[in-house]
């Protein structure tokens, strides 16, 4: 059932394998725009929306992570992927919002909120007590946002690689209360 906010008239629903190609391409112009500075320019520039559309359908036909998407104008928008936390030092009270991409001309409009309201409210629907999540160091705007929303960082920090670069993570909290 479509979840409607007054902010913009955002309607957020669950997404289906039929939806893989639009969030593949929310994902990689997010990506290009938000990681601009961040990630190697030659890495952003070589995404392929065409293998993105493939994971994505791959993942969304394994149901191991849900995703929402948020509609403006029944245009996409935006998305989020939520779950099981993965972190091995994470009991089974804690979910995990593992993605929210929007589309860069959507920024500032109340998309994102909606976006991570929806996804705190359905992980504790499904059990989940406290969330976590993860956002580059350097993405001073994405944590800014996360931290507008009621996440605190817990100082936990990993590296990964990504397009040839070591980058580095720092991982957030919040509870989720009933």
């Amino acid at each position: 059932m479509p979840i409607h906010s007054s902010a913009a008239s955002i309607e957020i629903r669950q997404a289906t394998a039929i939806d893989a190609r639009a969030i593949a391409e929310i994902h990689v112009v997010s990506w290009q725009a938000a990681y601009a500075g961040i990630m190697p320019a030659q890495f952003l520039a070589g995404l392929s929306i065409e293998k993105r559309v493939l994971a994505w359908r791959n993942a969304l036909a394994a149901g191991r992570v849900q995703v929402a998407l948020a509609s403006v104008d029944k245009e996409l928008a935006g998305w989020t992927a939520y779950g099981q936390c993965r972190d091995a030092d994470k009991d089974a009270i804690w979910g995990e919002i593992e993605a929210i991409y929007l589309h860069p001309s959507r920024y500032g409009q109340g998309i994102g909120t909606s976006l991570i309201e929806h996804a705190c409210c359905s992980l504790r629907e499904m059990g989940y007590t406290q969330a976590s999540l993860w956002v580059l160091t350097n993405n001073w705007r994405a944590r800014t946002f996360y931290e507008r929303t009621g996440f605190v960082t817990d100082e936990q920090l990993k590296t990964v690689e990504i397009g040839g670069s070591l980058l580095h993570e720092i991982r957030y909290r919040r509870g989720l209360a009933k």
